[in-house]
Parts: C-alpha cells; sequence; structure tokens
C-alpha cells in the first residue's frame, strides 16, 4: 500500500512539473495588463533545441549549395559556351537543394524554431567562398557537385546521429538532443543524398571515359549534353 500512494505522489509531481503551459497560462490570465508572452506554451518540445545549430548550419549550406550549382549552370550558358544539357543538369540541382532548405526552414519554424535576423548566404566571415569552386569545364563541375554532395550527406549523417542520441535530459537539460522526429527527417534526407551521389558520379565518371579520347572529344561533349538536355 506504501508503494502504491509513493507511486501515485511522484507520477502526480511529475504531471505537475510538466503543465508548464497551463501554469504560464492561469498566471498570465490572472495578472494586470495587456501584453501576453508564450512562456512554454509554443510547438517546441522533444530534444529539438538540441539540434537547432545542426539545422540551422543545414538550411544555410543548402541555400549556399544551390547558388553555388546555379552559378555553375549560368558558364554553360553563354555565347562562348552554348551546353544547354549542362545547364538544365545544374539548374535543376540548385532548385533541389533550394527545395531542400526551404523544405528544412519550414520544419524548423513548425517545430517552434526561430531564423535569426543575421541571416545571410553564404554566413558573414564564412571560410567556404563561393569563388573557392573551380567549375571552369564539365568535369570539374560535375567533380565539384560530388564532393558538395558528400558534404551534405556527411552533415546529415552526423546531425542524425545526434538527433538520436540519448542522455538524461534531467541532468543535461541544455545539451538533450534526442529526437526521434529529425533523426527520421534526416535519416531520409541521408538517403536521398545517398541517390544522388550515385547518379552524378556515374555520369561524372562516364562522361570521364568519353572525354579521354583526343579525337572524339568534342563530339562525346556535344552527345552527353544532348543526353541531359533531354
Amino acid at each position: 500500500m506504501l508503494n502504491l500512494v509513493s507511486t501515485t505522489i511522484l507520477l502526480a509531481a511529475a504531471a505537475a512539473a510538466q503543465d508548464v503551459c497551463y501554469s504560464h497560462v492561469e498566471s498570465k490570465c490572472s495578472e494586470p495588463g495587456e501584453s501576453w508572452t508564450e512562456g512554454q506554451c509554443t510547438s517546441v518540445h522533444g530534444g529539438f533545441l538540441g539540434n537547432t545549430n545542426n539545422l540551422h548550419r543545414i538550411i544555410v549550406d543548402d541555400f549556399t549549395d544551390s547558388i553555388s550549382y546555379l552559378l555553375m549552370a549560368s558558364t554553360f550558358n553563354t555565347d562562348k559556351k552554348n551546353h544547354l544539357g549542362f545547364h538544365k543538369y545544374f539548374m535543376d540541382k540548385s532548385d533541389k537543394m533550394w527545395a531542400r532548405g526551404k523544405g528544412m526552414m519550414e520544419y524548423v519554424l513548425k517545430r517552434g524554431g526561430k531564423m535569426g535576423n543575421a541571416f545571410q548566404i553564404p554566413p558573414l566571415n564564412s571560410a567556404n567562398s563561393l569563388s573557392d569552386l573551380d567549375y571552369s569545364n564539365e568535369m570539374k563541375s560535375l567533380a565539384v557537385s560530388v564532393d558538395l554532395l558528400k558534404k551534405r550527406a556527411e552533415d546529415s549523417l552526423h546531425a542524425s546521429m545526434h538527433a538520436f542520441r540519448k542522455s538524461d535530459k534531467q541532468a543535461d537539460r541544455s545539451n538533450f538532443s534526442f529526437d526521434p522526429t529529425t533523426s527520421h527527417l534526416l535519416e531520409e534526407l541521408s538517403e536521398e543524398y545517398s541517390n544522388e551521389i550515385r547518379e552524378t558520379s556515374e555520369k561524372l565518371n562516364t562522361l570521364g571515359r568519353m572525354v579521354k579520347k583526343d579525337n572524339s572529344r568534342n563530339m562525346a561533349l556535344h552527345l552527353f549534353d544532348q543526353m541531359l538536355k533531354a
């Protein structure tokens, strides 16, 4: 009987500790004034806050890569180089990365996160500059693309593992990051990157074998460009 009473008391105490939104509403409704603060009555829950740094970095990298692909695409649609297949291919990649960044931003906002006023693409004082990328020809552009995709895949895997890390929330509340919803989202993203890395590297190696022959290099580039444009 004593054990039953003790268990009931502990459950009641735990429930009271979790009713922070109700307590906030009760206190705010009874105080004078016309201002309202949301307090703990937000959509933030679980270990989401412990993952926000990783998610914000993914958003910035997605938008930065989108611009990188846009610059790549622009080099293949000029009066000097008119390879519309490569232009279309990298424009599609730019659109895909922009959609990924937008989708991740929507997820962060849905979970109660915020985007800071200093949000900038690329980040101010970033070590990675868009001008550092060499995409002066078709092979180099595909190689840069493979490297960018592998970096994004590694980032999403790292963030997924962080979101699935279990720890004692009461003992380490500031670093608590266990959030299955975020981990599942990032696992799906990692799978997308695996498929895209496979597809991009296949195109790179196929083109590499085609352009190694000097007497048919221009014809190979033309045929490959037509294939991408189809």
